[in-house]
């Protein structure tokens, strides 16, 4: 999923993993678009790409998607919230389960802390906190209905 050392020869590398942050693009999840100013699209700065690609990652449902197919990309939480009678301890621990797993693929991430997941009729929230490896703590939080 990620490039390889020999793939990027001016690459860093962290944990025998080539990390290169390339451009990263802000995207609007709520229009579902990429944002634009002066019909340029925004570059967003290492801790935004982070959050973008965190967003991303939780909002695919694994296995749903040609282009990702092969790969274990996004998570398997569709099943746990939508049309279940799971006991809610069950599900409240699978999605952390779920939400971590998926996180930990990427090679700037060390860890997830400070999980809280918001139940309501509209549906579920997670809020939580990346831990890059650099030190940096980024908050997110994903409405885990698409929404």
């Amino acid at each position: 999923m990620f490039p390889q050392i020999q793939d990027l020869p001016n690459a860093t590398v962290v944990d025998n993993t080539a990390v290169q942050m390339g451009k990263s693009f802000l995207f609007d999840f709520s229009k579902g678009d990429f944002v634009v100013n002066d019909g340029r699209l925004v570059i967003a700065d290492n801790t935004t790409a982070i959050k973008v690609w965190v967003e991303k990652i939780l909002r695919t449902e694994n296995g749903r998607y040609a282009v990702f197919e092969g790969l274990s990309y996004g998570t398997s939480i569709e099943d746990l919230i939508i049309g279940t009678n799971y006991n809610i301890a069950f599900v409240e621990s699978e999605i952390k389960r779920e939400i971590e797993d998926a996180l930990l693929q990427h090679p700037h991430i060390s860890g997830v802390s400070n999980f809280v997941l918001t139940r309501e009729i509209s549906g579920v929230t997670a809020e939580f906190t990346v831990v890059l490896k650099d030190g940096t703590m980024v908050e997110s939080g994903v409405d885990l209905n698409g929404g």
